[in-house]
């Protein structure tokens, strides 16, 4: 199956060195529960460079290839994944890799009280959903970075999204990943 269901909420963590900690821990525990010695663990870094407030996941990817991460990673600055190529890369990565277990990483929209905090979903996320573009869920499991309020004027104002309240999200969720993912 290409495309997951949608399931659990998600847990909301502060950018800060306990939170990274507690996120990094969980994390790993939740890979080393969940996937199998036959599955290959890949990145899917979700979003496009030419919008500030959608360039999370590209960003991450870039700055984790640029660590040395071990895994493989789909979604970068130069080679992003976006709402126009997601379902083509997603059937690309299922020929390719016998049995992949995707760790998605992608910008979202959410509570006011919650911008600057990444989620974690223990499930599939639905990419595009908080601008009403209609993808499929994707994941196994999935980091979100909170990057502004939902609203009515949330699309028109993803452009205008602060790039220091964004490379502080992907520079909390590299350090996690790096941690977490061994």
């Amino acid at each position: 199956m290409i495309f997951k269901k949608e399931q659990s909420k998600p847990q909301y963590f502060l950018t800060d060195s306990d939170h990274e900690r507690q996120l990094a821990l969980a994390l790993a525990e939740e890979i080393h529960r969940r996937k199998k010695d036959t599955d290959t663990l890949i990145l899917l870094c979700i979003g496009t460079d030419k919008i500030t407030g959608d360039c999370l996941g590209p960003l991450v990817g870039t700055k984790l290839r640029e660590q040395g991460y071990p895994h493989p990673v789909h979604g970068t600055l130069q080679y992003p994944v976006h709402a126009v190529n997601l379902p083509a890369t997603l059937v690309s990565l299922h020929q390719k890799y016998a049995s992949p277990f995707l760790l998605v990483i992608d910008a979202a929209i959410g509570p006011a009280d919650k911008i600057g905090c990444v989620s974690f979903s223990r499930s599939s996320i639905r990419p595009g959903r908080g601008v009403r573009r209609p993808l499929p869920p994707v994941g196994d499991l999935a980091l979100t970075g909170i990057i502004s309020e939902a609203s009515e004027t949330c699309v028109d104002d993803l452009p205008y999204t602060r790039l220091f309240v964004v490379n502080v999200l992907a520079e909390f969720i590299c350090r996690v990943v790096m941690q977490g993912v061994r």
